[in-house]
């Protein structure tokens, strides 16, 4: 008798067991739903072409920092993971301009279309609003946003001993609103494409032979210089400005 209640007890146990075990399985689904990003590899930045980590899936490192994309996937990007310890700076025009969007080290983004148009890892979030260091050494370098970013314009240096220029003819269209002068000499820019003219300060009308870049120094190029600049030459000494 004893015996029989021992095996009542137990196939009880058995039977709800098993009920709770059917129960798990009938509430799983059937078909899980990926978890978004997940197919990002490490120290990556990856962007897609759809929403939440969808679509087609573009991946770059740090070596692969793009000004521009082409055309097949120019404005494509409708989110990212920046799987990387860097930061990811991304921008709404190629060469680092237009607005400027940033994503934390190992986090997703989203963005509207249109609104990636280039990128760039690094260390620290405050690199994101330049773009300078494009610049090679011993060149001046003239940009067309603030602060080194939009594109860029590299001079080369001739070797026209009466001038002693790096580049002139800026036209209406390309005037630089930032420069770097990465040279040993100084710069002087002025209004006109013949190395000569010179500005008027709006606020106190004071009055300016040149605008000067010292050697080695960038900046954005302030009021009342900025839109108006039509050539530069290098000097070794600012009194050399014409």
């Amino acid at each position: 008798m004893t015996d029989f209640r021992i095996d009542l007890r137990r196939g009880a146990l058995i039977t709800a067991a098993l009920a709770l075990l059917c129960s798990l399985f009938h509430v799983l689904p059937a078909n899980a739903e990926p978890t978004p990003f997940a197919d990002c590899p490490a120290a990556t930045l990856c962007l897609y072409s759809g929403a939440d980590g969808t679509g087609e899936r573009r991946d770059f490192t740090d070596r692969q920092n793009l000004e521009s994309y082409d055309p097949a996937w120019d404005g494509r990007t409708l989110s990212a993971k920046n799987n990387t310890a860097l930061w990811a700076c991304v921008y709404g025009d190629p060469a680092y301009g237009g607005v400027l969007q940033t994503v934390k080290p190992t986090n997703p983004d989203a963005y509207a279309a249109g609104a990636v148009r280039s990128h760039k890892l690094v260390p620290t979030r405050a690199r994101c609003f330049t773009g300078y260091e494009r610049c090679p050494d011993n060149r001046v370098c003239t940009f067309t946003e603030p602060n080194g970013r939009g594109a860029m314009t590299v001079h080369l240096p001739k070797t026209d001993p009466a001038t002693r220029n790096y580049g002139n003819g800026y036209g209406t269209g390309a005037m630089p609103k930032s420069v770097w002068n990465r040279t040993q000499k100084h710069v002087c820019f002025y209004p006109e494409p013949t190395f000569t003219g010179g500005w008027t300060d709006p606020v106190d009308s004071r009055k300016y032979g040149a605008y000067v870049v010292l050697r080695g120094d960038s900046t954005t190029v302030p009021a009342p210089f900025a839109t108006s600049i039509r050539s530069h030459e290098l000097v070794d000494g600012t009194a050399e400005c014409q």
